[in-house]
């Protein structure tokens, strides 16, 4: 762009100068009329006239072919000082004269600045989220797309829409943002557990149960919510003699299988409980591992006595 004002300024002395000193909504109007139609050599003196001389809505109308949406002039201005390239002059000027509806316009122009990638992101956006602080929350179109999908997604697993989009509306950073997610992840019923319940097989439900069932047992069993709502995994309750214990199965290779079996902080259950506990899983065609019946062992006593340890990634 810098280059274009310089050789118009060859042309017509004075323009460059003129240029630099124009207030950010003027610059940006000139900027736009240069980016949709940069002038050839022989046009350059006759245009660096008409830039000095004419007012915004005339150059804007050239720029633009005579369609001048309302608000255009408005929201040039939150562009700043700085010279866009054509994509973003043409994405700007598509929005608003044909917005997807009428939310996204409101959110372009409470933008605190613009660029082709705020415009980009807001486009993306479902019309209950397209808000200027969620577009800034956001930091770039491949997050933007996730954020799109994942609205979705628990809009289509029961969560109310319009609840969810009152929160997402709410934040006012990137971390906002993402914390949010797995609160309303906690809210989601579980798909169906591949054992149904009995009288000593308790499957979890819902993420609210599974988070509790983690601060029970004292363990990361809620680093899973997201694959259990997602079916690839699924938790429940074993009890038996007295005794409790979380069971965890994984959905792999087109069958479920038994992942592990723990006790409050990870401890081992007895040999009674995971032998009750194979042989109903097994009677419900989830295969148990030939890991999770390990022989015992002379190395027992020293995992019992270390696996606190084992859990501790501080290794000074």
């Amino acid at each position: 762009m810098l280059d274009l004002v310089v050789s118009i300024d060859e042309q017509v002395r004075g323009f460059a100068g003129d240029f630099l000193r124009l207030s950010s909504e003027r610059l940006q109007v000139v900027t736009a009329y240069l980016a949709m139609k940069p002038p050839a050599v022989e046009e350059m003196a006759a245009i660096g006239d008409f830039l000095l001389a004419s007012d915004h809505q005339t150059i804007l109308s050239a720029a633009f072919n005579g369609d001048v949406p309302e608000g255009l002039r408005r929201a040039l201005r939150r562009i700043g000082p700085s010279a866009q390239d054509r994509r973003c002059y043409t994405l700007l000027h598509q929005l608003l004269s044909r917005p997807h509806h009428e939310s996204l316009t409101a959110c372009i122009y409470r933008l605190s600045s613009i660029a082709r990638s705020k415009l980009l992101i807001a486009r993306m956006l479902p019309e209950a989220i397209c808000r200027a602080n969620v577009v800034e929350a956001i930091t770039d179109v491949s997050a933007a797309t996730d954020v799109t999908g994942a609205f979705e997604q628990l809009v289509s697993r029961g969560v109310n829409a319009n609840d969810l989009a009152g929160a997402i509306c709410k934040v006012r950073s990137e971390s906002e943002l993402m914390n949010l997610w797995h609160r309303w992840l906690i809210k989601l019923d579980c798909p169906p557990n591949p054992i149904p319940a009995s009288s000593s097989f308790t499957p979890v439900r819902s993420g609210e149960e599974l988070v509790s069932l983690a601060k029970r047992f004292r363990n990361c069993g809620a680093r899973y919510l997201l694959p259990v709502m997602a079916g690839e995994d699924a938790m429940a309750v074993m009890e038996h003699g007295g005794e409790s214990a979380m069971v965890h199965l994984r959905f792999s290779e087109g069958r479920w299988r038994c992942e592990g079996v723990y006790g409050p902080r990870n401890s081992p259950p007895s040999s009674a409980l995971r032998e009750a506990l194979y042989e109903h899983l097994e009677r419900h065609n989830v295969v148990v591992l030939s890991a999770s019946r390990r022989k015992p062992s002379e190395w027992d006593s020293l995992r019992r006595l270390m696996r606190h340890r084992m859990l501790d990634f501080d290794f000074d």
